[in-house]
């Protein structure tokens, strides 16, 4: 009877449940020591952040000396699907800084619903915190 139904974990089906819940956790095969890469994702820059970086040196590169990537069409089609990529992610980043900003809406209604003087002081510290215009 029991042989009809697969439940949670049978047949190898498991997940692995992470501890770390109030950070990102991403799981992969590091080649290196996984705690110095941990370390380096969280402390200093994520991999999407280093790659950034990379990405903007490459096309800084290739706008410094174009006919490099022209005589070469591997390189030149390695620096074409950069630059879309490149783009992708520019709209991405742009459509979730509109998302952030409904959240942050949406965040700040319901505090002043539940705590009006929390509300207040939260804006009175952000005035506060706010970075001025140098003109």
């Amino acid at each position: 009877m029991f042989g009809l139904f697969n439940f949670p974990g049978a047949g190898g089906n498991w997940q692995e449940i992470m501890t770390r819940w109030m950070s990102p956790n991403i799981s992969l095969n590091f080649a290196g020591n996984a705690d110095v890469e941990r370390a380096i994702n969280e402390d200093v820059a994520s991999y999407g952040t280093q790659i950034g970086w990379l990405n903007e040196v490459v096309l800084a590169l290739s706008a410094a000396a174009p006919a490099a990537a022209e005589n070469d069409k591997k390189a030149q089609a390695a620096l074409d699907n950069i630059k879309a990529a490149d783009k992708k992610i520019s709209a991405i980043i742009e459509r979730r800084k509109g998302d952030v900003m409904d959240k942050a809406r949406e965040a700040l209604k319901e505090l002043s619903k539940a705590d009006a003087d929390g509300y207040r002081r939260l804006l009175r510290s952000l005035e506060r915190d706010r970075p001025t215009d140098a003109a």
